[in-house]
């Protein structure tokens, strides 16, 4: 059988796309299946999960649909009604080609408990530059805007030994760089019995030769000295930070039920970045969240405007049902909304350019990512995009790069010879 994996959403799907698309090699039987890996983070991604369904089913009508994962589980009527022929949710997702082949044979799915992940592993390679790796699923935090805890399940995180072999394999398979991906990593480790650290995962994965890694986004409070300390010493760890703020004002953090204050944020942001070499920042923020006033707003544009990060990830507030801050009143107006993105994005771009310039003449080392005629981009350590032009070396191939000059969004470069 011919299977296609349609992934929506962050880079966890897109790990378990991965996994997904090597669990269904050789699937046995005739024609077609076609699984979307779905997301439910706002009522966009559900909307693009329920249109994926009807377009598949119309351009392959003799085709299975099937939805997996976040959507499944947040609202698998609308995806049935869409047209998919089976919905499965994130518990048994890694349980996809044993429910496929009982679908098949006329069985009702048996659904289990939530899996440990030492059982969801990949050995890629992935059909993108950088491997991803996931060790760690759930969270406990509960945001008051936020769907993903509430589908993802309790906290689960790969052992140490498991990750270690999973990279390595990665390595093996060609990849120079493994991005460690979680839905909460700040809570990595906190369910095994020994109750290894974030650190402690990633000293573990430094060991490993010829590849070198990068965290996908860590919350505040994983920032600690010691994940610091090691980011201060070792190379193999890239030195970018993905700290998500959301706000800059502390009342409407507690309403979003954020952990961690505007100044807790701004002491760990500032600490990463004058202590670690090369470190840049890239964080999210949300705009319009109920009750924030253009007194609520400003804080999140000084305190950005203080720590000048790389990228912004900018959300306007989705109401997401069964959520807190759904049932919250006192709403922003959209257009009102749409205003304040507009002025944050305005900013962000100043902020990266001035950022990207401190690096003007420096050498540093860049992934290669896509090729094209005689030019070919990526993203250095400090994760600054760059082009160069000329011959591409083989993709995945991490070389040293001078920044000879500054572009709108990106970076030249030239090709350092040794």
């Amino acid at each position: 059988m011919r299977v296609f994996v349609h992934t929506l959403g962050c880079r966890v799907n897109q790990y378990e796309a991965q996994f997904l698309t090597e669990a269904l090699t050789d699937l046995p039987g005739n024609g077609e299946l076609h699984v979307i890996n779905t997301c439910t983070v706002t009522g966009l991604a559900d909307r693009k999960a329920r249109q994926l369904v009807r377009r598949l089913r119309r351009e392959h009508p003799q085709a299975w649909v099937m939805a997996v994962g976040c959507g499944a589980d947040g609202s698998p009527q609308g995806l049935l009604r869409a047209g998919a022929h089976l919905v499965v949710g994130n518990r048994d997702k890694a349980r996809l080609r044993e429910i496929v082949t009982g679908y098949f044979h006329g069985e009702s799915p048996q659904f289990a408990d939530w899996p440990d992940l030492s059982g969801e592993q990949v050995r890629g390679p992935f059909p993108r530059a950088r491997a991803l790796l996931k060790v760690q699923d759930g969270c406990t935090v509960g945001c008051t805007f936020c769907r993903a805890w509430r589908v993802r399940g309790p906290l689960r995180s790969k052992p140490l030994a498991v990750a270690r072999a999973e990279a390595r394999a990665l390595a093996r398979n060609g990849h120079q760089e493994i991005v460690i991906l979680g839905i909460n990593l700040a809570q990595y480790g906190q369910d095994l019995p020994d109750r290894p650290s974030l650190v402690a995962l990633l000293a573990e994965l430094i060991k490993i030769e010829g590849v070198r890694f990068r965290l996908s986004s860590l919350n505040p409070e994983g920032v600690t000295p010691e994940l610091i300390e090691l980011f201060s010493k070792e190379g193999k760890l890239c030195p970018y930070l993905h700290m998500p703020l959301q706000s800059g004002d502390d009342q409407v953090l507690k309403a979003m039920g954020r952990p961690y204050t505007a100044q807790e944020y701004r002491e760990r942001a500032q600490a990463f970045l004058k202590n670690v070499p090369r470190a840049t920042l890239g964080t999210d923020a949300m705009v319009g969240f109920p009750g924030e006033d253009e007194g609520a707003f400003q804080p999140t544009l000084d305190l950005l405007g203080e720590l000048k990060p790389l990228n912004v990830h900018i959300f306007r507030f989705s109401p997401r049902p069964g959520t807190l801050a759904a049932r919250l009143g006192n709403r922003v107006e959209s257009a009102l909304a749409a205003q304040r993105a507009q002025r944050l994005a305005s900013l962000a771009r100043t902020w990266s350019s001035e950022v990207r310039a401190q690096f003007l003449g420096k050498v540093l080392h860049m992934v290669v990512e896509e090729a094209k005629p005689q030019e070919f981009t990526g993203h250095t350590e400090n994760y600054i995009p760059v082009r160069v032009e000329g011959a591409a070396p083989p993709r995945g191939t991490i070389v040293p790069v001078r920044l000879v000059q500054m572009g709108e969004e990106d970076m030249k470069g030239v090709i350092v010879h040794r």
